[in-house]
């Protein structure tokens, strides 16, 4: 379905899509390796939610569940972030595909989409892997504002995917590809009876991410997954499916932006039609508009 640049209704059975896969190639550094260090600022297009792993209770002796915090401030963890970095730069890069433990058939995956284990592959090189460390390191994201009003919010229940249903599959009965969610603007976000401790929208934190020894081409690519160029906003923490976590992430220095419209501008065609592709789903002037 080609989804129109200012949002459309909703009337698909899941809020989400997929990007194909690609094949997987072990990556050789070349050249200048480099170094460096990226400000980011985000900010909140729709109510988020991270989960601390424990439990509050207000005035009203309501039980919600709190937003993860550090020395009392709310923080979005580097360990969220580089989560979903990664996801988008497997997606636009000739990456391994890690599948859940549970619940995917492997046997209806396609071939060539994972490397030897004595391989690695631009992700894995990047982000690390199985023995082998990461060369970016995601620093934990603070608040612009010294105090921040969070909001409590009733969600639906959410359950565990089903990659065994057909919304999984092409025609040949093989999987489709790597699950996005979809932006929605605000105001469709889905309500319910379980309550979480949310940060509203236009909310600003602040932070940085540091890499080295990363060829140009994966400079290029970090950047892009980040968001930098402005043709994806990310997704992030809890409640995607209900169109909630919707987050848009700039940086102060403008050259990280170029390198990341160099990422897109010069890719081969399949790289360029799962990077059209992601945005299609992950720019938020493609929201859903309506729940139809």
């Amino acid at each position: 379905m080609k989804i129109p640049s200012k949002g459309v209704i909703w009337k698909m059975n899941k809020p989400y899509d997929f990007v194909p896969f690609l094949k997987c190639e072990p990556y050789k550094s070349r050249g200048k390796l480099h170094e460096g260090t990226i400000p980011i600022t985000i900010r909140t297009l729709t109510p988020i939610h991270i989960y601390s792993g424990s439990h509050s209770i207000d005035e009203n002796k309501n039980i919600f569940k709190s937003f993860i915090r550090v020395n009392d401030r709310l923080i979005i963890p580097g360990t969220s972030l580089k989560g979903v970095v990664r996801s988008i730069a497997e997606a636009i890069s000739y990456s391994c595909y890690t599948a859940p433990k549970k619940g995917i058939d492997k046997q209806k995956l396609p071939s060539g989409i994972y490397h030897d284990r004595t391989e690695r592959c631009i992700t894995c090189d990047m982000f690390g892997s199985m023995g082998y460390k990461s060369k970016i390191q995601f620093n934990d994201c603070y608040p612009v504002e010294e105090v921040v009003q969070t909001e409590i919010v009733g969600l639906p229940a959410s359950y565990k995917p089903r990659p065994n249903s057909a919304l999984y599959f092409d025609d040949r009965g093989k999987y489709k590809g790597r699950k996005f969610y979809r932006h929605g603007i605000l105001g469709i976000q889905q309500k319910g009876d379980i309550l979480y401790e949310c940060v509203p929208e236009n909310t600003e934190f602040q932070g940085e991410i540091k890499f080295k020894e990363l060829t140009d081409e994966q400079v290029q690519l970090l950047c892009f997954s980040i968001g930098l160029s402005g043709d994806i906003q990310p997704k992030i923490g809890f409640g995607k499916g209900h169109f909630y976590g919707s987050i848009s992430i700039e940086s102060s220095e403008e050259k990280w932006a170029d390198k990341a419209r160099e990422y897109k501008n010069n890719q081969k065609d399949d790289i360029s039609k799962n990077i059209a592709r992601i945005i299609e789903i992950l720019n938020f002037k493609n929201a859903v508009k309506s729940l139809g």
